[in-house]
């Protein structure tokens, strides 16, 4: 796989939704539409037949946008929601997640991966959607646990793209500055509840197998509700219906002091660590057994 190739595609996506759309938000749903769009035309370019799960939100239809296979047997989901909060572009927050989301989604039709793989693009997972029915991946999620769905493992991109390398550019919660994490932000995180565990463990084996990135882990019991910061994507709405799933960050506002402002814009992003991401992924998807 070129890297060249893989980072000029990601400049693509981030370009567009970033700086050509910008503020993708609810209260934007021309660009929220157009964002849905870019992902469902995507899709469709690579040889997926994708689908719009559609639903009402704030008297507007709004959808999530699903490729590959839902197979009876189990599938994977690599998911990543398009939306932002109002006033920002939202090129960390995510459009980030999007890109990675998207340059997955092709590389992976020339895989023959041995497990089915699904890509969604998630609606609605910013405020005021956020802690909401109305979240994209909650609709999903409980929708795939009526219909009795084997989700294998959900991996959530939330904010991928903003790395430090100076020393102290990692803020830590508590308890974690006593745990001895890394206060460097060079590195991505992966959090998983209990149950998620095995799954956070494969993916940290093929992340270091596949890529230069660092990843550091974090898994919490419970649900991750004794530390409400990692439930802060769309992963805890697969937690929350017995699913195992995993999110991977750059921490977001641990990090990133752009986070929901008018800062987040793609001149802030690491291009060539969202290479070393997507590459770890893939590895991951044409492993995982």
């Amino acid at each position: 796989m070129k890297r060249a190739e893989i980072r000029d595609n990601l400049t693509s996506h981030l370009k567009y939704l970033s700086v050509t759309l910008g503020d993708r938000s609810i209260y934007r749903p021309e660009n929220l539409q157009k964002a849905e769009d870019y992902v469902f035309q995507n899709f469709k370019k690579m040889g997926y037949a994708p689908r719009r799960q559609t639903f009402i939100y704030q008297r507007r239809e709004v959808s999530n946008v699903v490729a590959g296979e839902q197979a009876p047997g189990g599938y994977y989901i690599l998911g990543a929601h398009f939306d932002t909060v109002a006033g920002t572009p939202g090129a960390d927050d995510n459009a980030s997640g999007v890109a990675v989301l998207l340059e997955v989604a092709r590389l992976a039709q020339k895989l023959n991966p041995p497990r089915p793989w699904t890509f969604i693009g998630f609606t609605t997972e910013e405020p005021p959607a956020f802690f909401t029915p109305y979240m994209g991946s909650r609709v999903y999620a409980q929708e795939a646990r009526k219909r009795k769905d084997k989700i294998l493992g959900m991996l959530c991109l939330e904010m991928v793209g903003y790395y430090r390398r100076e020393p102290k550019s990692q803020e830590l919660i508590f308890p974690l500055q006593f745990l001895g994490y890394p206060t460097t932000g060079n590195f991505l995180g992966l959090v998983s509840d209990r149950r998620s565990k095995p799954l956070m463990e494969r993916l940290e084996r093929a992340m270091k197998q596949g890529c230069g990135l660092p990843t550091v882990t974090l898994s919490v019991p419970l649900g991750g509700h004794i530390l409400p910061e990692v439930r802060l994507s769309d992963h805890a709405n697969f937690w929350d219906e017995g699913y195992p799933a995993i999110m991977l960050t750059d921490t977001a506002y641990l990090r990133n002091p752009h986070y929901h402002g008018p800062g987040d814009v793609i001149d802030n992003l690491d291009l060539e660590a969202m290479v070393e991401l997507v590459l770890g992924l893939v590895n991951f998807v044409g492993s995982e057994q």
